[in-house]
């Protein structure tokens, strides 16, 4: 994918992407949909569950907590908050942008969180 098509790639496209390496690494993959509230889309939560990150993957070797953004996407404080409790708290919780999916980054990751451990002698 050339520089021009991932600067254009959306949100939802990173997503997408994801979604399907995740499936294709044997991943478990948790992600709440918004749904039309009063006209308006939200995700419905409680308690402090405003910002909670896209996506929480886990395979043998990891979790992985992850707010997706496109090149222009900003963090809202109450995302902010989220990845920064739980990188307060051990867990890996970051962004990931279409230039993490050009790096190859995401599959970095991903790829070493669906490693098995070696089988016990």
């Amino acid at each position: 994918m050339s520089s021009r098509v991932l600067t254009a790639m959306s949100e939802s496209t990173l997503q997408t992407a994801v979604l399907d390496l995740a499936a294709r690494l044997h991943l478990r993959v948790a992600h709440f949909r918004p749904a039309l509230v009063g006209g308006r889309w939200m995700t419905p939560v409680a308690a402090d569950g405003a910002g909670w990150p896209d996506l929480v993957i886990v395979g043998a070797r990891g979790v992985l907590y992850r707010e997706l953004k496109a090149a222009r996407g900003r963090l809202s404080a109450a995302q902010r908050t989220w990845l920064d409790a739980l990188a307060e708290a051990g867990c890996d919780a970051r962004v990931w942008t279409p230039d993490d999916w050009q790096d190859r980054r995401v599959l970095a990751e991903m790829a070493a969180i669906a490693r098995r451990k070696p089988a016990r002698p």
